[in-house]
Parts: C-alpha cells; structure tokens; sequence
C-alpha cells in the first residue's frame, strides 16, 4: 500500500484533505494581515487564567503563526494526508481529523496544567495534534516502498516525511514538543481498541454516551451529507491526473510493438515471395508506390517555345531537386533532430536490413531519406513506412 502513498498525485478522492489545506492556507494569511497572531496560541497563564480567553482552546488548531511551519504543515498534510484519506474513506477520515483535534488538544491541555511550574506553559497555533496522529497512521498502515543507505545508515521511503515532522516538532520547544507528542500519542490511541464514552445521537440506543473505541466513531451521516453539499462547490472535484503517453528512449508502447511486428510481417512476406519467385505482390506493391511518390508530371505548354521548355524543364528539374534537398533543412527536421538529441534517440544507428526493408518498399526514395524517416519515427518500421507514404502522397 505504500505505492499509493508514494505516487500521491493530486486530490483525487481527498477533497476533506484539500479542503484542510485551503482553510489553513486562508486562516494563516489572515491571521498575518489582520496582525492578531498573537491570539492564536494557548497559554494556560495569563491567558486562560487571568483573562478567562477558553476561546483559545477551540481556534488555536486553525492557523499557523509564521510562514515557515505552514509550509511544512502544508508539505505533510498532503505527503500524508491525502494517502491516509483514500485509505480511509471520507467520512471515517473527517471523523478521525475531528477526534485528533479534540484529543490532542485535550492531552496537551493536562500536560500544562500539571507541568507549567516546569515551563510548559503554552501551545502553539497550529493543526499539530492532527498532523502528527496523520504521521503516526502513515507510519502504521503503510509499509516502506523502499530502503536506502547514506552513511551506513538505513533509511526507509518514509524518512523524507519524518524529516519534516522533525523540523516541525522543534519549531518552537518545548510548547510544539509537548502537542506534537500528544498529536502522537492520539495516534496511536486511535489504532487501539480502548473504549472511550462517545456521544451518541442515536434515538434507538436512547443514551447519550456509549463506550466504544475511537476508530469506530463516525460523525453523523446526516452532518457529513449537508457539510459536502455546502464545501463541495468551494473546493471542488480534482480529477485524476493525466498519465503521460511519451515513451522514453528505449522503451516501446504496446501499440508499437504491435506496429513492428507488423511491419517485420510485412517485410518477411515481402523476402518470403522474392525467394519463392513470386513476387507479383511485390511488383504491384511497387507499383502502387511508385504512383503515389512519382505523380504524372503536368502536360507541357506547347504555347512556349522549345528553349522555354527546356529551361522550363530545367528550372522543374531543379526545383525537384531542391525539393528532394529541403527537407533536411526545414524547421520539422531541425526540431526533430533536437529532440533526438535531447533525448538519446539520435545515438542509434539504422541497421542494413531496416534500410534495406525500405528501400525494396521505396525503390524510389534515396537513402538519407529512408535514414531519416527511421530516426525520427524511432527506428519503427510501420511506422516510418506511413510517414513515409504520408511524405510521399
């Protein structure tokens, strides 16, 4: 399942996820623009117990105080986020995000109460207790894609995300100490089957509380229908990305696989009936070509005297030739050669037997441009065959 972690592309059935980042983005802005950063972070005193601000408590998860942690927090939401969401379903995921908030908050709450004489005294603004339970369930759910070595130490595909909640922990000691280890600790809570007393709006159950773990919970269906229906047109539908055709060098397409076999068939068909002497298909092939490359010239202006006709047909004959000697120099053919370079393609060499397949296709076509047919279509035999049938009509 870490695939699905690591090739996270977009906000493909993650729109709760995208909704978090856009709403973090905007709170921390405004925060910043306004100037009332200063009333986003929880400090037990004088905040909570002089001034009696228990709003504190409820908006602190709502935005991050300087740029620096929200990029960081955007950078794990989305590494994390968006690959714990598909795994998840929308609605257990939007009801984990809720009991994150609500539990890491309230175990950062006690810490202070118990350990402000010791200087933790405050928490920071700031979804900390969300991201670090979401780093902890993409350390429990998803295996390693991959291992490496730097220094003669083994680091998994995950080291990069850890990386990150790292800088975030220490942002700002020991206030995002003390919330990241509780985002932690919620966690791995969570993933226990520990029975919690969980409200309940159940009619049939006739109990506002009910014991049960905290992976069972599930916010109201009802809820969750109205909240999708409001945010769903603000956040929209991110469709699925859009997976490249492009083939690198060195690699082929089924498509053209196919279309090299087809064009190895025609040329073994093509020596098959020369050496069985019956090539009458191949004559009529040949013919056909020949039609298509060498159209009926115009008949002459008989109204032009002998020497205009001569210098007519010299003047056709060299523009036929310059014809012929353009095409190495036109803009397609520079371009293509560009990219050949770019991308290694140019490096190969035709071999005899493609040169040759096409020359007994195209008698009538001189090497080079057989040659360079083969190189812009990929050393691809059907496929310089049409281009060069495309060329020629």
């Amino acid at each position: 399942m870490e695939s699905t972690n690591a090739l996270v592309i977009g906000f493909q059935n993650a729109g709760v996820t995208k909704g978090m980042m856009i709403l973090l983005a905007l709170t921390s802005l405004t925060a910043s623009l306004l100037d009332v950063k200063p009333y986003l972070h929880l400090q037990l005193v004088p905040h909570i117990t002089k001034y009696r601000q228990f709003w504190r408590i409820a908006i602190h998860p709502f935005a991050f105080a300087n740029s620096t942690e929200l990029l960081i927090g955007e950078i794990l939401l989305y590494n994390v986020g968006v690959a714990v969401e598909r795994a998840f379903g929308s609605r257990k995921y939007s009801s984990f995000i809720l009991v994150s908030s609500l539990l890491s908050t309230f175990i950062a709450s006690i810490a202070i109460l118990i350990g402000h004489k010791f200087g933790l005294n405050s928490i920071p603004a700031g979804p900390y207790g969300i991201i670090f339970s979401l780093v902890w369930q993409q350390y429990r759910i998803f295996p390693s894609l991959y291992h490496f070595r730097v220094l003669g130490i083994e680091f998994s595909s995950k080291a990069f995300n850890w990386i990150l909640a790292v800088q975030l922990l220490l942002s700002k000691p020991p206030s995002s100490l003390l919330i990241s280890l509780a985002g932690l600790l919620t966690g791995y809570i969570y993933r226990t089957d520990t029975l919690f007393p969980l409200p309940s709006l159940s009619i049939s159950r006739r109990r506002l509380l009910v014991k049960r773990s905290l992976k069972t919970y599930r916010i109201p269906l009802s809820l969750y229908q109205l909240l999708s229906r409001l945010f769903s047109p603000i956040i929209g539908e991110s469709l699925p990305p859009r997976r490249s055709q492009r083939v690198l060098p060195g690699q082929q397409s089924q498509s053209q696989i196919q279309s090299s076999q087809r064009g190895a068939s025609i040329a073994t068909a093509l020596n098959a009936g020369a050496t069985n002497q019956n090539g009458s298909a191949r004559s009529r092939l040949r013919r056909f070509l020949s039609n298509r490359t060498n159209p009926a010239p115009p008949p002459p202006d008989t109204s032009i005297g002998a020497g205009a006709n001569d210098g007519d047909i010299g003047g056709r004959e060299q523009r036929g030739g310059q014809g012929e000697q353009r095409e190495p120099g036109t803009a397609t053919a520079a371009m293509g050669e560009w990219v050949n370079e770019i991308t290694g393609r140019g490096t190969r060499v035709a071999s005899e037997q493609e040169i040759s397949t096409l020359s007994n296709m195209f008698p009538n076509l001189s090497r080079e441009v057989i040659v360079r047919a083969l190189q812009t279509n990929d050393f691809n035999t059907a496929q310089a065959v049409e281009a060069l049938l495309q060329e020629s009509g």
